[in-house]
């Protein structure tokens, strides 16, 4: 079983909704969130914060989750952790 890190940035109810279809379509097993992460990122020399949920979901098959969540959901941005 692989898991795959991703940042949410839209609004909880519709994260919600949004794991609910990747559960009951089998493309993720297990699904489990993060509230009220903080990302800080630097522009024009003024530092900007941004709350974001970090979502980490399990599946058995990759390849299957990764285009069903480009096609469908969009607002879903993998982070690449090494």
């Amino acid at each position: 079983m692989n898991n795959f890190v991703y940042v949410y940035k839209w609004k909880s109810r519709d994260l919600r909704k949004n794991i609910l279809i990747l559960l009951k379509s089998w493309f993720a097993s297990e699904v489990k969130k993060m509230n009220y992460v903080h990302s800080f990122t630097i522009k024009d020399n003024k530092i900007e914060k941004n709350e974001e949920k970090i979502v980490i979901i399990s599946t058995e098959n990759e390849e299957k989750l990764m285009n069903f969540l480009s096609k469908n959901f969009p607002q879903f941005e993998r982070i690449d952790i090494k």
